[in-house]
């Protein structure tokens, strides 16, 4: 019986130092790749819209040009999720670089979007912005969700907020 519970630690053992091993391997690879890339992916705050026919949504983003702490701010990346109700993704903006003290949007029409209008012929979405920023001071991006008249421009609904990012 006691040779079989040697083979067991044995076991254990070898893998234990294999794991161990390993971990050390994939250290100064993680290192290597964060010292390239500095820029951290922040979830945005949600908005929840429904599109009609002819409708178009827009998103706009601004960059503040310094920080609460007066520093001067980078640029920020901005890409816009689009959900369906059961959570999936149906839709990604392309990503737009926002320099400081400067502003940029993402839009989005009824028809691109390839979900199924409801009963009453609104499409009902969840927005979500994927913000890129460098290591830095707390800043406050001023967004708004805008629904307007694609033909027209005239606009129907309009939601303002403030995102508070964090480095």
């Amino acid at each position: 019986m006691l040779p079989k519970v040697v083979d067991k630690n044995s076991i254990i053992r070898k893998a234990t130092l294999t794991i161990f091993a390993f971990s050390f391997l994939q250290l100064p690879v993680w290192a290597q790749l964060r010292a390239e890339s500095d820029v951290t992916l922040v979830d945005g705050q949600t908005g929840l819209v429904g599109l009609a026919r002819g409708d178009m949504l827009r998103y706009t983003a601004f960059n503040p040009p310094t920080s609460e702490s007066g520093q001067t701010n980078l640029p920020i990346s901005l890409r816009l999720r689009i959900f369906d109700e059961h959570g999936d993704v149906v839709a990604v903006s392309p990503e737009v670089v926002i320099p400081p003290n400067q502003f940029r949007w993402v839009d989005f029409s009824y028809d691109d979007l390839p979900i199924t209008a409801d009963s009453t012929g609104r499409k009902q979405i969840r927005t979500m912005p994927l913000w890129g920023l460098r290591a830095r001071p707390r800043i406050l991006v001023s967004t708004s969700l805008e629904i307007s008249n694609s033909t027209t421009g005239a606009g129907t609904f309009r939601f303002f907020f403030n995102l508070e990012a964090l480095p």
